[in-house]
């Protein structure tokens, strides 16, 4: 890593005003939040995974860049993609400000993606496939994973809407964690019942649901746990979790690694 934790703070710190107007008060916090510590802790949960010192990794739903940041540090050559263009433009601006010339990234969605069958060796996707057609984007997830190549995806169980339900986390003007723990039950009986998906929702998965999808899309060595727990690299230390697994005795936050047939 060319950079330190002062320089990346600097830079987002400059980047930050400079689209304070154009992202929202909750976009804004959430840029606060994730990079308040540096990168390192998403060094450690990669390394944890075993997704470091491979040639060519995805970051599907790259958002503003933290897990491309320190894939990019461990890996040869990170492509990122991220149905916003504003987030995209900005894990540019910020990979150029620190000379960091390993990531690539651009606007796609997840369940459509520009790059050739089998064409990495890792894919991630952290905190995002809830958000789209799941079913479809971990189709082409895998579509676009070698042989051999393995598949990161973390997703939201029930327990994780009763406590945005119950305890409002990250309330803002603009973001409303109630009225949106509301619309993923409702959205997810659309989806579940009648296939239907539209931008926007937000899509309760439960982990049986997509272990089973996994393995008939052709994954195996799957292993699942609360998120923040998978340790698949022994030579490194044991992970740490960003959320819990559990919210009022229901599924949280949870984690699932497979490996491509």
């Amino acid at each position: 890593m060319k950079y330190d934790n002062a320089d990346l703070q600097k830079q987002i710190f400059k980047m930050k005003a400079e689209i304070t107007n154009k992202i929202g008060k909750n976009d804004n916090l959430f840029i606060q939040r994730i990079f308040s510590d540096g990168v390192e802790k998403y060094k450690n949960r990669i390394e944890a995974l075993g997704f470091s010192g491979k040639q060519k990794v995805l970051d599907a739903g790259c958002g503003y860049g933290q897990w491309s940041l320190a894939l990019a540090d461990l890996n040869n050559v990170v492509e990122s993609c991220d149905i916003s263009s504003t987030r995209v433009k900005f894990l540019k601006e910020i990979a150029a400000r620190l000379d960091i010339s390993n990531i690539n990234s651009q606007v796609s969605r997840l369940d459509s993606m520009p790059y050739p069958d089998s064409h990495f060796d890792a894919v991630f996707c952290y905190g995002v496939i809830f958000l789209t057609p799941w079913r479809n984007s971990l189709r082409e997830l895998i579509r676009v994973l070698k042989p051999g190549g393995q598949l990161y995806v973390n997703a939201n169980g029930l327990g994780w809407y009763m406590f945005l339900w119950q305890e409002e986390h990250n309330k803002t003007d603009n973001y409303d964690p109630k009225a949106i723990s509301a619309k993923a039950l409702s959205d997810t009986l659309r989806y579940d019942r009648d296939a239907i998906y539209e931008p926007g929702m937000h899509l309760l998965i439960e982990p049986k649901s997509i272990i089973t999808e996994m393995r008939r899309l052709g994954l195996q060595d799957i292993t699942n746990g609360p998120e923040g727990t998978l340790h698949l690299n022994k030579t490194v230390a044991a992970p740490e979790s960003f959320f819990l697994g559990e919210y009022f005795g229901q599924v949280g936050v949870f984690e699932v690694c497979g490996t491509k047939k």
